[in-house]
């Protein structure tokens, strides 16, 4: 079946009663600009609150059980029925100037998907390095020509036939508002990732209960300049290390499991 011209604006949900409604406010502008539809993918497992703020929200929710963000990706491409689609997670906000730049490039355009630049702010405060700057991510897509590897379980980006652009308007990310929200976030992402290296036949070492740690430290605090971030950038650096190893911890685990 033939695209439909236009835009749908999207975004995933679990539980995200406290941000998805200022999220789609953000979205009137380009909402309007573009005359866009509105799609949300719940999470089969959504609490009532999210469920009810997204019904009445968007023009469309589908419910789906939740195996993937791969495949809940490819899921609400599938859904969509318009030539460009959108995607913005509930914890972001679209500013005026992006919503100009994308109104442009959907009827212009000669790449196939663009990158938007992410300003981050976590605990209440912008990170301008540690990685979290730009923080570039594959957002504004052709339909026809984007697909999600669903190997890939966490931080997915699309697979692209054809040429990429870079927008260079940001959205804005309100990340973390607290450590103990990041460590648990972190946790289950470090499970998730893990399980699809174990499934893609990567395996760990005991070295490398060391080694990647150190690697993922310098690469924040030095590569990435994560000390202009003062003691910020210097905990979020430790932080990311920690998580390096809870992936090769739990990467060992399965390799136990697979061997009893």
């Amino acid at each position: 079946m033939t695209a439909q011209a236009g835009l749908t604006l999207i975004a995933l949900a679990w539980r995200e009663s406290d941000h998805l409604e200022a999220c789609f406010r953000s979205l009137s502008g380009l909402k309007a600009r573009t005359n866009a539809s509105t799609l949300i993918v719940l999470d089969a497992d959504a609490d009532r609150i999210t469920r009810v703020i997204a019904h009445r929200i968007a023009d469309h929710v589908t419910e789906l059980p939740f195996t993937s963000f791969s495949k809940q990706r490819n899921n609400a491409l599938n859904s969509a029925e318009t030539e460009w689609v959108f995607f913005i997670d509930a914890d972001e906000r679209c500013t005026l100037p992006l919503a100009v730049e994308i109104e442009r490039l959907i009827s212009v355009s000669s790449h196939n998907a663009y990158r938007v630049p992410r300003r981050n702010i976590l605990f209440g405060r912008e990170v301008r390095h540690t990685g979290w700057w730009p923080d570039y991510q594959v957002r504004l897509l052709r339909r026809e020509y984007c697909r999600y590897d669903e190997a890939i379980r966490v931080h997915e980006r699309p697979t692209v036939r054809g040429s990429t652009g870079t927008l260079s308007s940001p959205l804005i990310h309100y990340n973390y508002e607290s450590w103990s929200q990041f460590a648990e976030k972190q946790r289950a992402y470090a499970r998730l990732e893990a399980e699809a290296l174990w499934l893609a036949g990567r395996r760990s070492r005991p070295r490398s209960m060391i080694g990647q740690p150190l690697r993922e430290l310098k690469r924040r605090l030095i590569d990435y300049q994560g000390y202009k971030d003062g003691a910020l950038g210097l905990a979020l650096s430790a932080a990311m290390a920690l998580y390096s190893l809870e992936v090769q911890r739990q990467l060992l685990m399965l390799q136990g499991k697979s061997r009893d």
